[in-house]
Parts: structure tokens; sequence; C-alpha cells
């Protein structure tokens, strides 16, 4: 992906980044809910965490140790979303240790692969 690339996010959902010709003033807030409606279809099912997980709830000796892993899992498995700083940190760190690694191999740009789903490019 070009480094050089503008991406823009939606302010009020920033899962889903807007195309660069998309104006952010179009997008109208989601009303947030403080407190879950008493009258859900599936009383079993929990309501998904609100609040979004943060750099200093997830790691607990800095931010160069290594996450608590079990916290991110939960967190996720129960449909919450990380802040941009915590996302943006994780993506970097994983960067650093994919480039360590001595199976990676670094393609100029302009390359296309085909494969299928599981990896599998020596049967083409």
């Amino acid at each position: 992906m070009d480094s050089n690339i503008q991406w823009y996010f939606n302010p009020y959902d920033q899962v889903q980044p807007l195309r660069q010709n998309e104006n952010p003033q179009q997008y109208q807030p989601i009303p947030v809910v403080s407190q879950p409606p008493s009258n859900r279809v599936c009383e079993d099912i929990p309501y998904p965490i609100v609040h979004k997980l943060l750099l200093n709830d997830l790691f607990d000796f800095g931010y160069e140790g290594a996450p608590n892993i079990d916290r991110l899992v939960y967190h996720l498995n129960n449909e919450g979303r990380l802040a941009e700083e915590t996302w943006r940190h994780l993506l970097s760190q994983a960067k650093i240790i994919f480039c360590q690694e001595p199976n990676i191999i670094f393609l100029p740009r302009g390359c296309t692969i085909v494969g299928d789903i599981h990896g599998q490019y020596y049967d083409l």
C-alpha cells in the first residue's frame, strides 16, 4: 500500500475509512444508548462493550512490553473496539516483528501475487 495515501475516517464510526472524495460532514451522528433497553429479544446474549480499549488499559508495564493478550481477546470477542492510538500502536509493533522474520520476502511494487486462500502458491 502506498504510504502517501491520505486516509479519512468517518468521525461517527471509525471502523470504516472514508473514500478520498467523501465529505465527513455528510454523516449524521449515530445515537449512543447510555442505558440498554430492558426488553431484549435474546436476554441471554450480553451487550457489546461500549468503551474503546485504550493503550493504558492494554499494557500493564508500559508500551514497550507485551500487551495483555487475555484482555485484548476478551475485549474483541465481546465486540469491543480499539481506540485509534491502540490499533496504530499494535500494527506498528507487528510490522517491526514481521520485518525481523527471516522468511519474509520483500517484493517491489507493481507485482501481482496469485494464490488461493491457503497460500499454496507452489501449485499454480
